[in-house]
């Protein structure tokens, strides 16, 4: 039973922080997890095996927080995060455009296809679980725009064209990105792309498989 008629717009922006506080599981994992499992070991000095352990464990706890949030957001919030709607041509075309702007930005960061460097700097298997962290990264960066768009919607009290999602994941993300990479122009990079994000989930009419597919293919290559 949906309890919509008791939330307020305050609720879809505390779930927007929540995706983003699960991203920062990692951290937790990396400070205190891992190095009683590793012996102290330093993240940059794991091994093949201590890396996939990593990026397995991190994937998981980011799936399982997404589900919690997913369901969540449904029972309690009366907000399906997933749903699928109808989404013009032109729309796909721009949202398609603006993926595109995002590789070449990956490119130009790269110095290549970001695909292609990621698969030349780690060994094969690492490479593997490597791209199934992302796609579980990118989930909860799609819940941070989905939720962060949905609270300034109610807020309004109408549908906006503006990506608010993208300016959440910006504020979020992105200045995270700051902090722990310690480069402003990581982390300004990081903002674009969220800003970009955004945009997309606007374009595609807030379709969740729609905008997380293209987010990820934004990310990934």
């Amino acid at each position: 039973m949906s309890n919509k008629g008791k939330t307020s717009c305050l609720d879809f922006l505390w779930y927007a922080l929540y995706a983003f506080a699960g991203l920062g599981i990692e951290l937790v994992l990396v400070g205190a997890v891992e190095p009683v499992l590793f012996g102290g070991v330093s993240a940059n000095d794991y091994n093949t095996v201590q890396k996939i352990i990593h990026l397995v464990i991190t994937s998981a706890c980011w799936g399982g927080i997404a589900w919690v949030l997913i369901k969540g957001s449904k029972n309690k919030l009366g907000f399906d995060v997933l749903g699928c709607y109808e989404v013009k041509r032109v729309n796909v075309i721009l949202s398609m455009a603006a993926v595109i702007v995002c590789i070449i930005l990956n490119f130009f960061d790269w110095k290549t296809l970001k695909i292609i460097g990621e698969f030349q700097s780690k060994e094969p298997v690492v490479f593997i679980f490597q791209y199934i962290y992302y796609f579980f990264e990118v989930g909860l960066v799609f819940l941070i725009v989905a939720f962060g768009q949905k609270f300034m919607e109610e807020l309004l009290k109408r549908k906006s064209r503006i990506p608010f999602g993208g300016i959440a994941l910006c504020c979020t993300w992105g200045t995270v990105h700051i902090l722990t990479k310690g480069s402003i122009y990581t982390g300004l990079g990081v903002m674009v792309f969220a800003l970009i994000y955004g945009v997309i989930y606007i374009l595609l009419n807030r379709n969740a498989r729609l905008s997380y597919i293209a987010m990820l293919l934004a990310f990934i290559i």
